[in-house]
């Protein structure tokens, strides 16, 4: 589940391979041997997640986007993929505070 107050942050073990020409990156998880393959949505929520809470992720995700307020909410589909990179251990989610930027 998503938590607004919780913060989220990319694992200093993971390692990022931008592939722009093709609009996507390779992820892989050490921890869990697993090479994955992002597109350009799923690019830019890994990006934001640099230490910040939820809220504040929900706030520039939709500032990325650059959506007018009487667009659509694309609050679900900033959850969905938040909650897949954690089962997948592309992002760890820790209490509000606890955790710092990583670069």
């Amino acid at each position: 589940m998503f938590f607004p107050n919780d913060c989220y942050a990319k694992p200093a073990s993971l390692r990022i391979r931008p592939v722009p020409e093709l609009e996507c990156c390779l992820v892989f998880t050490p921890a869990r041997p697993r090479l994955y393959t992002l597109n350009a949505t799923a690019w830019l929520v890994l990006e934001l997640c640099d230490g910040r809470s939820g809220s504040s992720l929900q706030e520039a995700y939709r500032e990325s986007l650059e959506l007018q307020e009487d667009e659509a909410d694309p609050n679900d589909e900033l959850q969905r993929i938040v909650e897949d990179f954690e089962r997948k251990g592309i992002v760890v989610r820790s209490p509000f505070g606890a955790l710092s930027p990583v670069e």
